[in-house]
């Protein structure tokens, strides 16, 4: 009874573990990006905490409103008499808060430029931090030039509510703790982080941790966890025990803006995105131990860096606000599947109801059978086509089969296939019997670049020693093949040299190590 021929295997070099992780293909997905020249340096972006979850950036003396769909902008705010700093929204979104280099704090609607809700003379040096409290719609807090952070309510915004005081520089960022409205932290560029209580009689704060570095921005992570960065680093605190927990410094110049994301559609639970001058936007992993997850390089310094919101719907993006004036706007788009599939589930469907009639018409339409019926595909597979190497090893031509291992364009893997297959069935000698120099020329040409790889060195060594013994007469006559020889001479001693000092370095490697 006869068998098919036994196929030759294709030498194939040992496959490395995936590189990618989860992580790094969700953010990958971050690559619709779209670049918008400002008139000046972006220092600050925030997004509508509230749906269709839009994004305010602030450059020079405007602050824009940029779409969440189309990323355009829909809405300028221009009404300032300075240069604008940190502009944000309210927890409904229906406000939006700015400071300026007058010291005048301006409250519009979110969508409507013209009208100026309220105007606050917060102090007479410039308002650079403005935030509402993210549990009390009327309470808002202000931080200026003159180290004094102040609280107001809108309703009755004539003079501050309370002063807190204390800092002995510049402020430069405010936070809340969650589930514990009436703390207060400021980060100032004496590198102090400051904790208020609200409730207590007096200005000065609880206690302050050291950063040691001016402090440009601040966030609160959980209830009792603190971010703050400043130099070349982050730090995370727990204010339960007051002292630092982790300390991150993967940025080689100063770290200006960090932002904190969770419960989002990833495989990281939560996510702290931090910016740098250097250019870079890196992705820690809290639950990690604050890791580098992924990271992206930009032309020049960033500003400031802001992500969607965990519940945001639709296309979700990544903006960095540049020095120069760029604003890089990244985008994941929604998926259509993930969606219709998401509807499917929780029973929601896309079409408009019909009626009864309708219904009862199109009963059994989208049916097709395919819990009755298994059907089974008889077709024998398409075997793959053999090679021309392999078939004139089939047809014990070695010496074309040698030839055709060396055809323009074939890939190495099938070169070193056919080479291996020669030497294992001992016919190295025969395929190089009657050779010339325009024959020998391609095998000596694969040989120079296989050298290199360890892989095939030891099949290289064993066709050259052949060549060496058949057609040494031939190399000393031929000035091509000759200088060929010795340039492959040249590439073996280097390659020697290499493995030497490579010797030499894992022994001191070893000495560290033990």
């Amino acid at each position: 009874m006869s068998s098919n021929r036994q196929r030759i295997v294709t030498s194939r070099a040992p496959l490395l573990p995936q590189q990618t992780t989860p992580e790094q293909r969700y953010w990958r997905q971050y690559s619709s990006a779209q670049l918008v020249k400002e008139h000046n340096s972006v220092t600050h972006i925030a997004f509508n905490p509230k749906s269709p979850f839009d994004f305010a950036v602030t450059s020079s003396t405007r602050v824009q409103i940029f779409s969440s769909r189309t990323r355009q902008v829909v809405k300028t705010f221009s009404r300032f008499k300075d240069v604008v700093y940190s502009a944000s929204y309210r927890q409904d979104g229906k406000l939006l808060v700015a400071g300026d280099a007058t010291g005048l704090v301006s409250v519009y609607d979110s969508y409507n430029p013209r009208a100026i809700l309220l105007s606050i003379n917060a102090s007479t040096h410039p308002t650079r931090v403005t935030k509402f409290h993210p549990q009390d719609s009327k309470t808002l807090v202000t931080a200026s030039d003159d180290r004094v952070t102040r609280i107001w309510d809108i309703s009755h915004a004539y003079e501050p509510t309370l002063e807190l005081t204390g800092a002995s520089d510049y402020i430069r960022s405010i936070c809340f703790v969650p589930s514990a409205p009436h703390l207060i932290a400021t980060g100032s560029y004496d590198g102090s982080l400051r904790l208020y209580d609200t409730r207590k009689e007096g200005n000065t704060p609880i206690y302050s941790l050291n950063h040691d570095q001016p402090i440009e921005d601040i966030i609160s992570i959980s209830p009792t966890q603190l971010a703050s960065c400043g130099g070349s680093n982050f730090k995370v605190w727990d204010l339960t025990s007051n002292k630092k927990l982790y300390e991150r410094g993967n940025f080689n110049k100063t770290v200006t803006c960090v932002d904190y994301v969770e419960n989002f559609d990833s495989p990281m639970q939560s996510a702290l995105i931090a910016s740098s001058l250097d250019g870079h936007v890196k992705v820690f992993d809290p639950l990690d131990n604050f890791k580098v997850k992924f990271g992206w390089k930009f032309s020049s310094a960033v500003l400031s860096c802001a992500v969607s919101p965990s519940d945001a719907t639709g296309n979700r993006h990544l903006v960095a606000g540049m020095s120069s004036g760029l604003l890089a706007i990244r985008t994941k788009k929604k998926e259509k599947k993930t969606a219709k599939r998401a509807d499917a589930l929780s029973g929601v469907s896309e079409r408009p109801t019909k009626s009864n009639n309708f219904q009862r018409m199109m009963r059994g339409s989208e049916y097709e059978g395919d819990q009755e019926h298994i059907i089974h595909n008889d077709r024998v597979k398409q075997q793959r086509r053999i090679r021309a190497f392999e078939r004139y090893i089939n047809q014990f031509k070695w010496s074309e089969a040698l030839d055709s291992a060396f055809v323009p364009g074939i890939a190495k893997e099938l070169t070193l296939t056919a080479l291996q297959e020669l030497r294992k069935r001992g016919k190295i000698r025969v395929a190089l019997y009657n050779r010339d120099e325009s024959s020998l020329e391609p095998l000596l040409n694969w040989c120079m670049k296989g050298i290199e790889d360890v892989r095939s060195a030891t099949i290289v060594a064993d066709w050259i020693a052949v060549v060496l013994e058949l057609y040494g007469n031939t190399l000393e006559s031929s000035s091509i093949l000759r200088g060929m020889i010795v340039d492959l001479r040249n590439k073996v001693r280097k390659e020697v040299y290499k493995a030497k000092e490579a010797q030499k370095i894992e022994g001191m490697l070893q000495l560290l190590s033990s």
